[in-house]
């Protein structure tokens, strides 16, 4: 009866309002029943692509579909029971496929991309549609808000099949959009929403964070040596790719800069200190509104005079713009992600396709300014927001207790 349907109806015929009386003719009772049926009827089916049930309500002559969010069709039967009785009562039977007067996911998105100025602000989109994808079948754009519930959010937690870091950013990408801030930006385009509170409360964050970080194991010098050996021959290359690489591979292990500020960083923020150069980051926006510096952490970071004159001579780069040149932000990060991690990968057999090896250099030059200097100063040039996260990584080799 029903187009798009993969399993047989399951007709659910309910009470009115008004009990039938009893009849003897058999064919007039048959003909009442279908007409109790055709006006009241209530029809539980599954829709390609999702493992929950659904049910269609026709109420005299109107129509609706709603999700049961459930795998049990017994328990998809009761509750369509249930959600018909009640808007019996109510007499809030609409015609429509989705609630009319909510929201639908691409109306909240649409806001979200235009107000945002996050630079994760298309991750925070594509993570959103991804989770719809799981529950609903069709274009997740037109899915309503309504179907946003803090029980559906929580199985898809539970379900999560990485590791809790990844359930943890998950969690963390899709709450921002439903955050105080942009729930103003949705009401001011005049978006009507459902309640969110409980949805917002759900918990994601991974329990115990402060285990995770074990103390940061420095390299032993012999693959020190290596790596450096192997890094200056493709600083002599003649291929400028090679030589990108390189630049990469020096700017965190000489400076401690992190993967995606050695392809973000400028030559204008070069600066001329009492004691040498410095790299200056600075909090500021671009003419788009986006973060120059990714972490947005202020501070300065030495730099070897030394370094600054290999720098221009490997890349031929002018005085001004990027100091490793790159045709678009996805070649930069191709060149901060796979092709550093390629490079280092003789060294770090054990390591899996998605580890982020290259960031160990960053690590290792945080190491050796903790031993030097100590945890304080290995904070300030490092750009952590909390000397807290110093201190996780470098504690072990210093035998420090934890800060206040």
């Amino acid at each position: 009866m029903l187009a798009g349907c993969v399993c047989v109806h399951h007709l659910v015929a309910m009470k009115v309002d008004q009990p039938v009386a009893r009849v003897a003719h058999p064919q007039t009772a048959r003909k009442q029943t279908r007409q109790q049926r055709r006006h009241h009827e209530v029809s539980v089916f599954k829709e390609p692509g999702s493992e929950f049930y659904y049910y269609r309500v026709k109420i005299h002559g109107k129509r609706f579909k709603r999700s049961t969010n459930t795998t049990t069709l017994a328990a998809a039967i009761a509750q369509a029971k249930v959600i018909r009785r009640q808007l019996l009562e109510d007499g809030q039977a609409r015609d429509s496929m989705k609630r009319p007067g909510f929201a639908s996911v691409g109306d909240v998105l649409k806001v979200w991309m235009e107000r945002s100025t996050a630079e994760t602000r298309a991750n925070n989109r594509s993570t959103l549609k991804k989770w719809v994808r799981s529950f609903a079948a069709g274009d997740e754009e037109a899915v309503s808000m309504t179907r946003l519930t803090a029980e559906v959010f929580e199985r898809y937690l539970q379900k999560w099949p990485g590791s809790p870091q990844g359930r943890e950013s998950t969690w963390r990408q899709i709450r921002a959009v439903f955050a105080k801030e942009p729930m103003r930006w949705y009401k001011q385009a005049g978006l009507v929403l459902p309640d969110m509170e409980e949805f917002r409360a759900v918990k994601g964050k991974v329990k115990a964070r402060e285990k995770l970080f074990k103390g940061f194991v420095p390299l032993r010098a012999e693959v020190l040596a290596e790596m450096d050996a192997a890094a200056e021959g493709l600083r002599t290359s003649a291929d400028l790719e090679e030589r990108k690489v390189w630049a990469v591979y020096a700017l965190m292990r000489w400076c401690g800069l992190r993967n995606s500020e050695t392809t973000a960083l400028r030559w204008e923020w070069l600066v001329r200190g009492q004691k040498g150069y410095l790299w200056k980051f600075e909090v500021h926006r671009d003419e788009e509104g986006n973060w120059q510096e990714p972490k947005g952490t202020p501070g300065q970071v030495p730099v070897r005079t030394r370094l600054i004159g290999q720098l221009r001579w490997a890349l031929k780069s002018r005085r001004s713009g990027f100091v490793i040149p790159r045709a678009n932000k996805t070649e930069a990060d191709e060149l901060a992600s796979r092709r550093i991690n390629d490079f280092l990968r003789p060294w770090f057999p054990n390591a899996g396709p998605k580890d982020k090896k290259a960031y160990d250099l960053r690590k290792q030059f945080g190491s050796e300014i903790a031993l030097r200097d100590g945890i304080e100063v290995a904070c300030r040039i490092l750009r952590h927001a909390d000397i807290k996260t110093t201190w996780n990584h470098y504690h072990a080799l210093l035998n420090e207790p934890a800060p206040l």
